[in-house]
């Protein structure tokens, strides 16, 4: 059976905090916004014993230490475990505050610390925060596959995939860019685009996996499906956790992931053109 015990909100811990948040690139006064309040809930820092009585809380916690591991889980962040009904994305910013919480007592208590020591353990914390996001992976067995691999059957193919990202057209400006504003206004207007910008690539997607695709393009036409499905569920991930100023930071670098992979496919995709002649 896990033990819980309930450390409240310290000076120190919001340092540790605002430390994290200076090295991630997220708006300080949103992490500290989130903790002025009233009488602030306390914290729980897991420890282990050895009875092995494991609760549905529990087990959710653990998901998302794995997570902040940057390890594998049997449930996807961003959907809720039906068993415990918690999302481990909204754990983040608790088992973060514990984590941080923990690393400042131990350098007080070994008369360590101090602003660089502190850095140090910030940076830690930082470099391990992870958000892995559950989405739709595509395999050979969706794809609609043509054995003709000819030059001419590429162009078709090039046309068909041009008419099935036409939605994605109307996102006219850059995610990123939504989720700063947001940041800087607090508007939630701005995650509503995302949520808009996630519904034209799930369009995008359907359309994508609906063609039939030249047997030499499968692994390009797949990495492209995977790529878009991985974005549109970061995307909606950052529009439901807008306001929780540290499940965003780890939900920004799991953009930068979804992003490079976007951009890798679409490039792979541009070199299978280039290797076909008429």
């Amino acid at each position: 059976m896990r033990v819980l015990q309930h450390i409240s909100l310290t000076p120190m811990s919001v340092a540790a905090m605002l430390s994290v948040a200076t090295l991630l690139g997220v708006s300080a006064w949103r992490v500290s916004a989130s903790m002025r309040v009233p009488t602030p809930a306390p914290i729980a820092v897991v420890t282990q014993n050895d009875t092995g009585d494991t609760s549905q809380e529990d087990v959710a916690m653990q998901q998302q230490e794995k997570i902040l591991l940057g390890q594998s889980t049997t449930v996807g962040v961003g959907v809720a475990d039906a068993s415990t009904s918690t999302d481990p994305i909204a754990m983040i910013g608790p088992m973060v505050t514990a984590q941080m919480v923990g690393q400042y007592a131990g350098l007080q208590d070994q008369g360590t610390y101090s602003s660089t020591t502190a850095a140090i353990a910030a940076g830690n914390i930082a470099a391990n925060m992870r958000a892995a996001i559950s989405y739709k992976t595509f395999v050979l067995n969706d794809l609609k596959t043509d054995p003709d691999t000819s030059y001419t059957r590429m162009l078709t193919y090039r046309s068909d995939l041009r008419i099935a990202f036409e939605p994605l057209l109307k996102n006219s400006a850059s995610e990123l860019d939504l989720f700063a504003k947001y940041e800087e206004t607090s508007d939630p207007t701005y995650l509503n685009d995302l949520r808009a910008a996630a519904v034209n690539y799930n369009n995008a997607i359907a359309l994508t996996a609906a063609m039939t695709v030249p047997r030499d393009a499968v692994n390009y036409h797949l990495a492209i499906l995977n790529a878009m499905s991985e974005f549109s569920a970061t995307i909606v991930a950052m529009a439901d956790h807008g306001d929780d100023a540290l499940a965003s930071a780890a939900l920004l670098r799991t953009y930068n992931k979804a992003e490079a992979d976007m951009y890798n496919s679409f490039n792979a995709l541009g070199s299978y053109y280039s290797q076909k002649t008429p």
